[in-house]
């Protein structure tokens, strides 16, 4: 596996790159497949605040994309944490690899959970976002408010909703966005407590669907 390490903000002094070369190699052992690796190591300053962080950033393609960051005060400290977590990502794509080989319980079989208390859900960050695949992107202002959105789009095949749920665990998201091939339905999975797991499908209501043909009809 080919392993790019890339300094922002900051040089990247030749121990670390050593130790970022042995700890990846717990990586290769658990992704085989995986061809390329990069580490962003970024030194964050934080002027409001009066701190300064070290964030390391790793991703590993090859098939399916592997991402995961941690930051702390000391860049080590980052490293390790960065590593146990694409370390766990993987070790959780092994045992759902398992026990669908062992004809386990489906995701589509379960019904449905609660819905959860109040603070339940877990909301994706906006570094969580940015993480998402390679795609375009634009701002877009609200007029007469500061308020900015930025809106990214991107392609990408159907796929069923366990490996929606492989993709989410395998970049550290909280929720995956994608196109149902069992439905045709726009949808997303997104995590909650511990394993369990929800999933949204988005149905065009019939006053959608009648707006969409009168425009077409009057085009």
């Amino acid at each position: 596996m080919d392993i790019a390490i890339v300094g922002r903000h900051t040089k990247v002094s030749e121990d670390l790159r050593q130790k970022i070369f042995e700890k990846m190699e717990k990586i290769e052992t658990l992704a085989p497949r995986a061809t390329r690796a990069d580490v962003h190591v970024v030194h964050e300053r934080n002027p409001k605040h009066g701190n300064e962080r070290e964030r390391v950033e790793i991703t590993v393609r090859g098939g399916r994309v592997v991402r995961a960051e941690a930051s702390a005060e000391d860049r080590m400290i980052a490293l390790d944490a960065a590593i146990q977590k694409l370390v766990e990502q993987l070790r959780k794509l092994h045992e759902r690899k398992v026990h669908r080989h062992q004809g386990k319980t489906g995701l589509h079989s379960v019904p449905p959970a609660p819905e959860p208390a109040e603070g339940d859900e877990r909301v994706a960050s906006v570094e969580a976002w940015e993480g998402a695949p390679e795609g375009s992107h634009r701002e877009i202002p609200i007029d007469g408010t500061p308020i900015v959105i930025r809106s990214k789009t991107h392609a990408a095949p159907p796929m069923t909703v366990a490996d929606a749920l492989d993709h989410m665990e395998l970049v550290g998201h909280d929720f995956f966005l994608f196109h149902d091939a069992d439905t045709g339905l726009a949808s997303a999975v997104y995590r909650r407590r511990g394993w369990t797991y929800g999933v949204i499908h988005l149905e065009q209501s019939d006053a959608g669907v009648q707006a969409e043909e009168a425009e077409r009809e009057s085009a």
